[in-house]
């Protein structure tokens, strides 16, 4: 033993006495160069640990009290593994004496202080209260129980708040017990001869006091050999305590280092200049260490740390001391520790550097352990979590006089508000100096100085606390004591020396959390495994997927082989959830992808399906059926994968390949379909086992994966979810009509119809699955992590159309099954508010309050809104049940549906039911123009034409618009021409005294009435198209009434010319150039209509006689009858509609019969210029229609 801790943090005592004046430094946000909060990496609070995985039969593991002491003894032995990794193993060592634990027990270490020590030179152990000491042999207690020595500790007369007295144990050899040092911060020092005395109460001692100021503090106690102690104080000075023996007992003197008083030395050659050079100066003594473990003759360099500054002393073995180097480092240590630090802030009163311990490694290197201040995250961050102090370890190296930083390393530990008690940090070496140990108040760190080995243990009671470590003779092996327990940590250095940081630090961290599963929710087990500050995101998400992977796997290194199977998967799923749990404890999650949670996520959903699947098929065996399709699907996977080899596949396989979970799914299936061909009783019961595992698997993977969003911080969509695969989907719809299938089948065996009732009540399950499977998949195919994937755009549509067609099917089928309110439940969760519609309206529809579901319609609209009215309008609509839809009390709704969804043809119902005249006429007048029926066109317009007229009635009058009236009556005009029209060509049927089939009219017409078009095909047929329609009651547009105006045999009716011009003229809504064509088209049948050879023959022909036949032509009399603006001359007419105007007035023929139209339309106007009509018989036309 070397070293005793100070009594309280030297931070604390540091700013008492020497900084007292010094202002709170504050805290800045973390830096630029992160993009992570430092703090999110610091040491975690070890209460309030984070989410545990839900799962109904898994049953947490409490955490370690250590007033849990008789069910430790229980259960501790010697060598129980607390930790284990290629590096580093951790055992049980042994108890601490009951009077030790009385006193621990109830230990408050935030309000009592306590010390402790463990002498590995003397063997015993050492912890100290400020009133009493106890000390113990450590190796005793592990044979029996250990005698516990107590001493009552030396006392202030104005102690110091949580200050503990510092202690050093007096070895005389393996022959006797060693004495016993303690001395006060305040310089009261008590020397006890043996430990022996603290049996009968400790009473004989000896006592000294140094001579201190009045501020200062002894601040260490250090054994610089068996006759030689050291004290520091906070005042840079040292003290040299001698033991010596007088009369048989042993005394303690103490002197405070000296300089050499002989006639040689420079002091008293030049007094002035050493004491100007060489004193010390003042300052607070963090540590002190000693360059050689013995004396020689020369004596031996002792080091001391004070503030900033580093002194070596050479203590002679003459007795005097001599001060040889005193320099200050703070200015080479801040600079390195920026270089290595990215949070390491510019500012010197910011960094706030402190120097804390001090090793010696060579007669030239020596080694710092440092903090500066961690930097606080203004974004608010929790502030347990947030950094106080950020620890490094410093080599300096010393030559030509001066020191040099040699390296920087971190340590894995930063100190948090909930770090627990504060401690002074301390400094021990292992392995001949090649690994570093650090003890803090909850943490002991191990790192290597020549490779990236660290790691640590850290407490996991937030009552228990670190109070000594010893390094064993071995110098491989140390002792950690703890307010808990005495446990032995084994280090293997030639692991660590060959520590290859390309793969060793994601090995330490995949270590990590294989001791958390295995070791870490042992209640026993005082130690709490997190991760290092600034662990690797990689190596985490490498780590922790492959340790999920070996769990799945029934690793041996991590899963104990077990008969009982349905133990085995529990310890399995309690694995997993420890693991999620830990990597949350240590608020890691953040550092890992979505990817990789989701992997973890998949493996632990995957995990309990299987156990589900396993508990229910143990079900069936405990009813003596051992074979079944579960059974068979096993052994099929395992065939198809060459896996034979185990006497029981199906143990086999829920232990090994659980993985491959899913692979059951097509195999059960596959099974039903080998089964088609038996008989009806077992294809049914083979169905619903097959059904059975197919919704326990799903069902439990997508009710687990949905309960444990959070604990896994799960984005949906889950990437490539494997429960909604397309095979997997093909297979649960595949299921679901096969069942539908075979329960409605009739049967009238008893027994098929039983199992029929089994089938048939899966259905439901079997529905809900599928849409929940449609759903999941379209989440994923719809993200933008899908958006970039090959056929993706495709395989979304397509699924959507596939689901939109398959759930009202899926939903009716329910329904006529007697399952409808799952229909309903189904149709809501999904909001497929098309189907509720058409659900709600299977029954009776109107009157709807006879309907049975009306309630449940009102309830819908109340719930759902505009959402559920746009599709409930719609369904009427398409149904015809506009009756229903006008006698509910939606009137609202219906406004809002009519503006978003524009029904003219409907609509003007709902205004005119709510007075709204004059939008009712509009809506009349546009929709009559859009009318196919002639008699709906009618009635349209005459309603409109009312409507609009009684607008000037309303409360609030609306002016009548003349316009708007006139296209009203033009409206009516043209439908009392197309009546006319009509009467005109059924006249042809009047002698026709058998009944024609409607193409038979057509023809009959067509001869009787438009016998001129023999050499017209095209337009004979387009006549023929025409006349049918009117013949079925459909309205003609404009263009076609003139048409069949136009085209028609006229003799007896040229007044049909004139109502074809004024229907055309009048068609403003017609495009101007399709409007011209129209008039030229009409104009040119006019021309061609009379027989021109005939009235132009003159010969032995009266004028009279020749201005007759002039008059009496189409031409004369349309002349008579028409606008003088709307005359065509023949030479205007003889322009015939263009192919492109063709196919825009007849849309969507083929080519071909617009090319035959185009001909029959030349045919006219050749037909006109063959004619010889010319401006000649216009001019004489003309002038004779205006003088008759």
């Amino acid at each position: 033993m070397e070293t005793s801790p100070p009594p309280t943090p030297r931070k604390t005592v540091q700013r008492q006495y020497s900084r007292q004046s010094t202002t709170p430094v504050r805290r800045l946000a973390p830096r630029a160069s992160t993009s992570r909060p430092v703090s999110r990496f610091a040491t975690p609070a070890r209460s309030d640990r984070l989410s545990v995985v839900a799962d109904d039969d898994e049953v947490a593991s409490s955490g370690m009290d250590v007033d849990g002491d008789d069910l430790m003894d229980r259960i501790l032995k010697s060598e129980t593994v607390f930790a284990k990794s290629a590096e580093m193993q951790v055992t049980f060592y042994s108890h601490l004496p009951g009077e030790v634990k009385q006193v621990l027990r109830n230990a408050d270490f935030y309000q009592d202080a306590y010390t402790g020590d463990i002498d590995t030179f003397t063997g015993f152990a050492l912890v100290a209260s400020a009133e009493t000491c106890f000390v113990w042999k450590y190796t005793q207690a592990l044979t029996g129980t250990p005698t516990c020595y107590i001493f009552s500790c030396p006392q202030d007369v104005s102690p110091i708040h949580m200050a503990t007295p510092l202690h050093a144990l007096v070895p005389y050899g393996s022959s006797r017990e060693p004495g016993l040092i303690l001395a006060t911060p305040g310089g009261h020092v008590r020397f006890w001869d043996s430990l022996g005395s603290g049996l009968a109460g400790g009473d004989h001692f000896s006592s000294l006091s140094l001579e201190l100021a009045d501020d200062e503090r002894v601040t260490t106690l250090t054994r610089a050999d068996s006759q030689s102690y050291i004290v520091s104080t906070s005042a840079g000075r040292l003290f040299r305590l001698t033991l010596t023996s007088l009369g048989g007992r042993h005394h303690l003197s103490p002197r405070a280092f000296s300089r050499p008083q002989s006639s040689l030395s420079l002091s008293r050659l030049l007094p002035t200049f050493w004491s100007s050079e060489s004193s010390s100066k003042s300052g607070n003594i963090n540590a002190v260490a000693l360059q050689t473990s013995e004396k020689t003759s020369l004596g031996r360099h002792v080091w001391a740390l004070i503030d900033f500054r580093i002194q070596r002393w050479n203590m002679s073995a003459e007795g005097w001391e001599e001060l040889e180097l005193d320099d200050d480092v703070a200015e080479l240590i801040r600079p390195a520790l920026r270089a290595r630090f990215s949070t390491a802030s510019e500012d010197d009163s910011e960094l706030d550097l402190e120097l804390l311990d001090l090793k010696f490694l060579s007669s030239t290197e020596l080694l710092l352990l440092v903090s500066y201040a961690g930097q606080d995250d203004s974004a608010g961050m929790d502030v347990s979590i947030q950094p106080r102090r950020i620890y490094a370890i410093v080599g300096l190296q010393h030559s030509a006089g001066s020191f040099q930083v040699k390296d920087v390393k971190a340590v894995p530990y930063q100190s948090t508000s909930s770090s627990g008690a504060p401690t002074h940090p301390r400094l021990q070496l292992l392995a001949s100096g090649q690994i570093v140990v650090i003890q803090f108040g909850d943490t002991v760190t191990m790192c290597a100085r020549d490779t990236d080995f660290m790691d640590r243990l850290e407490l996991k009671s937030a009552s228990d606390r670190t109070l000594g470590v010893g390094v064993m003779a071995g110098d491989s092996e140390l002792l950690v004591l703890t307010a808990a327990t005495l446990m032995k940590t084994w280090i293997d250095a030639d692991a660590v020396k060959h520590f290859d940081p390309e793969t060793g630090r994601a090995n330490l961290v995949r270590n990590t959390m294989t001791q958390a599963i295995l070791f870490g929710s042992y209640a026993e087990n005082p130690l709490h495994f997190s991760f290092p500050p600034e662990v690797d995101e990689d190596a985490l998400m490498s780590g922790a997927e492959l340790l999920s992977t070996q769990v799945l796997q029934s690793d041996p290194s991590i899963i104990r082989s077990s008969h009982d199977l349905h133990a085995q998967m529990t310890t399995r799923k309690e694995r997993l959830s420890f693991l999620i749990k830990f990597i949350n404890d240590n608020a890691v999650l953040t550092k890992m992808s979505q990817r990789s949670r989701q992997k973890l996520a998949t493996d632990a959903e995957v995990l309990y399906a299987a156990h589900q699947l396993w508990l229910r098929h143990n079900e069936v065996l405990a009813t003596g059926n051992p074979h079944g399709v579960l059974t068979d699907a096993v052994q099929l996977f395992m065939e198809s994968n060459n896996l034979n080899s185990f006497e029981d596949d199906m143990r086999a396989f829920f232990r090994f390949h659980v993985e491959s979970l899913v692979s059951l799914l097509p195999a059960a299936l596959e099974i039903v379909q080998k089964s088609i061909s038996n008989d009806a009783q077992t294809l049914l019961v083979r169905l619903a086992q097959a059904n059975n595992i197919v919704l326990t698997i799903l069902q439990s993977a997508i009710s687990y994966r949905h309960y444990n969003l959070g604990v896994y911080g799960i984005t949906l969509p889950m990437i490539h979810p494997w429960t909604s695969s397309m095979r997997v989907i093909n297979i649960v719809s595949e299921l679901f009509d096969t069942t539908v299938k075979l329960v409605e089948l009739p049967s009238a065996d008893i027994e098929p119809a039983r199992a029929k009732i089994l089938a048939k009540e899966q259905l439901p399950e079997l529905a809900s699955t599928l849409f929940s499977c449609y759903h999941e998949q379209l989440q994923w195919l719809k993200s933008p992590g899908a958006s970039d994937e090959t056929g993706n755009e495709r395989a979304k549509t397509d699924l959507e159309d596939r689901f939109k067609h398959a759930r009202p099917e899926i939903l009716e089928t329910l329904r006529r099954n007697g399952f409808a309110a799952d229909a309903f439940r189904l149709a809501e969760d999904y909001r497929d508010f098309r189907s509720l519609a058409s659900l709600c309206h299977k029954d009776k529809v109107y009157p709807p309050h006879s309907n049975p579901n009306a309630m449940r319609i009102q309830t819908y609209v109340d719930k759902f809104k505009e959402d559920f009215t746009t599709e409930l309008f719609q369904w009427y609509i398409e149904h015809g049940e506009l009756r229903t839809m006008f006698a509910q009390n939606n009137g609202p709704y219906l406004d809002r549906y009519f503006a978003e969804h524009p029904h003219p043809n409907i609509s003007w119902i709902h205004d005119l039911g709510n007075g709204r005249y004059n939008e009712a006429s509009h809506l009349l007048l546009t929709d009559a123009d859009n009318a196919n029926e002639l008699l709906s066109k009618h009635l349209m317009l005459s309603i409109g034409k009312l409507s609009h007229i009684a607008q000037s009635q309303e409360e609030d009058p609306h002016p009548i618009n003349e316009d708007i009236l006139d296209a009203f009556h033009d409206g009516l005009d043209f439908v009392s021409v197309h009546d006319n029209l009509l009467d005109d060509l059924k006249s042809a049927l009047a002698s026709i005294r058998v009944k024609q089939s409607l193409e038979m009219q057509v023809d009959t017409i067509t001869k009787a009435k438009a016998s001129k078009l023999g050499d017209r095909r095209a337009l004979q047929n387009s006549f023929k198209q025409l006349t049918r329609r009117m013949l079925q009651g459909k309205a003609l547009s404009v263009e076609d009434a003139a048409d069949v105006l136009s085209l028609k045999d006229n003799d007896k009716s040229v007044d049909d010319y004139v109502t074809a011009i004024h229907l055309i003229t009048r068609a403003h809504t017609l495009p101007e150039a399709r409007r011209n064509s129209a008039v030229r088209t009409i104009w040119r049948r006019i021309y061609i209509h009379d027989d021109w050879d005939r009235i132009n023959k003159t010969s032995g022909a009266t004028d009279a006689e020749v201005n007759h036949r002039f008059f009496n032509t189409a031409l004369c009399h349309v002349l008579q009858n028409v606008n003088r603006k709307v005359y065509l001359r023949p030479a205007e007419v003889k322009e015939t509609p263009t192919l492109e105007e063709i196919a825009s007035r007849w849309p969507g023929i083929p080519q071909d019969e617009v090319e035959a139209l185009y001909r029959d339309y030349r045919w006219e106007s050749n037909r006109l210029v063959g004619l010889g009509v010319n401006d000649e018989v216009f001019m004489k036309a003309l002038e004779l229609a205006h003088t008759s």
